[in-house]
């Protein structure tokens, strides 16, 4: 069982890193597109035609191939209000509630993003400007999301650590004013 808990681990942890590092060739990619554009536009007098098409469809996929990494590590936002009022007592019950309701959710939209991938792929869509074929940038959600489902599912039945809550004492107190 330790040596598929860590075969489960360390694939997810590759793929989440390889998206991770597509991210983030994505955002360097798209600020040397911007400062072409910007540059042809002030000294050539005619910016890059496919800027705002490549722009937006690099920042989606940008976006969402951050995503697993993000939840493999458990550096996204938490609202801890529920959590926080009922205290330690019921928190292994809502971690278990928090996996299924992201089981579902997640599964959800990859369920709903396939049929939405094919339609783009079978019709080989472009973008209206540039005519980039959308297909390949669409993949990004169904990939992105999919990889999300299996960090919860791991999760929930044991092949992964749980998650680990960041430490509070960086957190200020809100009714003090900030001050402790």
């Amino acid at each position: 069982m330790n040596r598929a808990r860590l075969v489960f681990a360390r694939g997810l942890e590759y793929l989440a890193l390889a998206m991770a590092a597509l991210s983030t060739l994505s955002m360097a990619a798209i600020v040397a597109i911007i400062v072409t554009s910007v540059t042809m536009r002030r000294f050539a007098n005619t910016p890059l035609h496919l800027t705002e098409d490549v722009v937006g469809l690099m920042l989606s996929t940008a976006l969402f191939l951050a995503l697993p990494l993000v939840t493999l590590r458990s550096q996204h936002i938490r609202v801890t209000i529920v959590l926080d009022a009922l205290g330690p007592r019921f928190g292994a019950l809502m971690r278990v509630a928090a996996l299924l309701v992201g089981l579902v959710f997640f599964g959800w939209i990859v369920w709903v993003s396939i049929p939405w991938f094919e339609f783009a792929w079978l019709r080989n869509l472009k973008t209206e400007t540039a005519r980039i074929l959308l297909y390949p940038w669409m993949a990004a959600l169904p990939l992105s999301l999919a990889a999300i489902w299996l960090i919860f599912f791991g999760r929930l039945v044991g092949l992964l650590e749980p998650e680990h809550a960041p430490v509070r004492d960086d957190v200020s107190d809100i009714t003090s004013g900030g001050d402790r």
